[in-house]
């Protein structure tokens, strides 16, 4: 199962969610991939599922974006730029 997260601040973020998620029954392995802001999970579908990891991803403090949108942005000259809205789209 791949799984959008959102609110992750730092790698550590990401290794708390990873040490989370293979906590849970049925979890072969999981990894968060903090610039993605994504995670990989390997496991077994008839000891659990994605309603299981959304539940302990949130429970850790984080958001499962479950909705995607995608749009053109222009007018930015910089890294520093996208940097900005990036850290403004995630509040």
């Amino acid at each position: 199962a791949t799984l959008q997260i959102a609110g992750m601040t730092c790698a550590a973020c990401a290794t708390r969610i990873e040490k989370g998620l293979k906590k849970i029954d049925g979890v072969e392995d999981a990894n968060v991939n903090f610039a993605l802001e994504k995670t990989n999970i390997k496991y077994d579908p008839d000891k659990t599922g994605t309603a299981k990891f959304k539940e302990k991803v949130e429970s850790l403090g984080y958001n499962v974006v479950s909705e995607k949108v995608e749009f053109d942005i222009t007018g930015m000259t910089c890294a520093a730029c996208a940097n900005k809205i990036e850290k403004r789209l995630n509040r």
